[in-house]
């Protein structure tokens, strides 16, 4: 058996962005989405995750280009070890390239989940060995990963409104999210939440399944993580940050957390801290 393992660094001389590794076997993603691009590279082995309604596999030398708020989870296709890399891209950083290198006045996304181009793997796989190397230059870095993003939108990407996960919520939906999204410090119930949009519970739970692809109380789950690593990151405590995000303590957070992202909030904490 593997020991599976996973790590979490901020690449100084790359913009700081956050590099994520991991090794795995029989640990399972619950679902999650993310606030930044994911952009990364199948190092070994077949990782499936269910992603836009259907079940999506990247076997080794396959991009995964999982765009913002795009909910999924993760796991080995074939119960065997599969490893990976993978950066995460801001919002407005991979704009910023995608206007200036692609095209302007576009939202710029990833296309599809899973990303099937051996070259630009191959150019995505030079860049994390050279980020490893503490002898690379910033100005080398860049001067990589800029080009291999551009083409990548170039090549594989679209625009934001053609996403489904980006159309226009129903109503009811998108004043749960947002009451959600504003008492998620609270003990919310079905009810409280149907009620701010104003359908029965039963009516209510269907809609926003539907409409979301996870449950009130998962999203509900994501957004008090939200909150909790933006604590993290303002210096908090764990302690502190699991009971401002509206856990019952950092026990419970550590569990939710690990289960979303794969490491633990003190591993994340060394990361951004």
């Amino acid at each position: 058996m593997i020991q599976e393992k996973a790590t979490l660094s901020r690449s100084a001389n790359l913009d700081n962005l956050l590099l994520f590794q991991a090794r795995y076997q029989h640990f399972r993603f619950d679902r999650h989405f993310h606030d930044e691009f994911a952009l990364g590279v199948m190092e070994h082995g077949v990782q499936k995750f269910h992603c836009r309604g259907i079940e999506q596999c990247a076997p080794k030398g396959t991009l995964i280009t999982v765009n913002p708020d795009e909910i999924h989870d993760g796991m080995s296709a074939d119960q065997g070890e599969f490893r990976y890399r993978i950066l995460y891209i801001p919002y407005a950083l991979l704009q910023r390239i995608g206007h200036g290198m692609v095209a302007e006045g576009r939202s710029h996304c990833f296309k599809n989940p899973v990303t099937f181009d051996r070259q630009l793997a191959i150019k995505l796989s030079a860049l994390f060995m050279m980020q490893a190397d503490p002898q690379s230059e910033v100005l080398e870095l860049q001067s990589c990963l800029y080009p291999i993003v551009a083409t990548i939108l170039s090549r594989h990407g679209t625009e934001r409104d053609r996403l489904p996960c980006y159309t226009k919520k129903p109503q009811p939906v998108a004043k749960a999210c947002e009451f959600i999204n504003d008492l998620a410090q609270e003990p919310l119930t079905l009810d409280d939440i149907a009620s701010a949009a104003a359908l029965s519970r039963y009516h209510f739970l269907r809609l926003f399944s539907d409409a979301m692809g996870v449950s009130p109380y998962a999203f509900l789950l994501h957004r008090r993580l939200q909150i909790a690593r933006e604590q993290i990151r303002a210096g908090c405590s764990l302690a502190d940050a699991a009971l401002a995000a509206g856990f019952a303590d950092q026990s419970h957070m550590s569990k939710k957390f690990k289960a979303a992202y794969g490491i633990t909030p003190r591993q994340y904490q060394k990361a951004v801290c």
